[in-house]
């Protein structure tokens, strides 16, 4: 039986959906002391239904069910390039870019799925609210250099085409999962402000197994003490489990 907490307080709900969130724990609250002895009761009597799942199982599950998804190294985000002779911003995402894409091939050879999002703007696939904001010719401009990978794929990834931040929108991301039964995720990619967090949000939204090797996530230069650093802090403080500093255990594990 895994552990249970009585939280008593002035606003008890609110304490439990703060420890809930920290501790990647389904908590249920109730005000009245009647009914929680009795769940506790059914509780111990074995017919309360708990949540099973632990991030652990991730490493139960074979290649074959896992994508390795390698968010948005682009040319916009990763290439010194950009920079255009100015100060070069991004060497934090070129060199997460290159482990990533060293990561794809040794996960490929072990029998992993691997899928690289690629995010294109293009006006035409926006609302109106989301085109006032955004100029034709912006990062990662449809048919443009800058939306280009970085780096090249490797031999049998699939590229898949998002228009927002979350790749969760793009109907070929999910279908790529859908079709191919992945129920396990390992997160990498640019940038962390944004489209990285969204894939995390979105992955825990929808109940798959995730983990997030720490070098091969990452953002603009700039943002490394600012930005950056908070995402970084909001997941190994809100998503400690999920996180490994390097995807070294997933690729151990698989070689077993």
């Amino acid at each position: 039986m895994g552990p249970s907490i009585v939280i008593d307080g002035p606003d008890p709900g609110a304490l439990a959906s703060v420890y809930g969130a920290m501790l990647d724990w389904k908590l249920d609250t109730c005000c009245d002391w009647v009914q929680v002895r009795a769940d506790v009761l059914r509780w111990e009597r074995g017919s309360v239904t708990r949540v099973t799942a632990d991030p652990a199982d991730f490493f139960g599950l074979p290649p074959a069910r896992v994508a390795v998804v390698l968010i948005d190294f682009q040319n916009d985000f990763c290439s010194p390039q950009v920079a255009a002779g100015g100060p070069v911003t991004n060497t934090h995402n070129a060199a997460a870019a290159v482990r990533a894409n060293t990561v794809a091939g040794t996960a490929a050879a072990l029998g992993a799925r691997i899928l690289y999002t690629r995010q294109v703007l293009d006006p035409n696939r926006l609302t109106s609210r989301q085109r006032r904001w955004e100029r034709p010719d912006g990062l990662c401009a449809a048919g443009s250099w800058g939306a280009e990978l970085y780096l090249d794929p490797v031999p049998g990834a699939t590229v898949v085409t998002k228009h927002r931040f979350d790749c969760w929108q793009s109907a070929d991301f999910v279908d790529f999962l859908d079709s191919h039964d992945i129920d396990g995720l390992v997160i990498t990619g640019v940038e962390l402000v944004c489209c990285v967090l969204y894939a995390v949000l979105g992955a825990a939204e929808r109940g798959y197994h995730y983990l997030i090797p720490q070098d091969l996530v990452s953002g603009q230069d700039p943002g490394e003490d600012t930005d950056n650093l908070a995402v970084r802090n909001y997941l190994r403080h809100n998503r400690p489990r999920h996180l490994l500093p390097t995807a070294a255990p997933i690729l151990d594990a698989w070689r077993t």
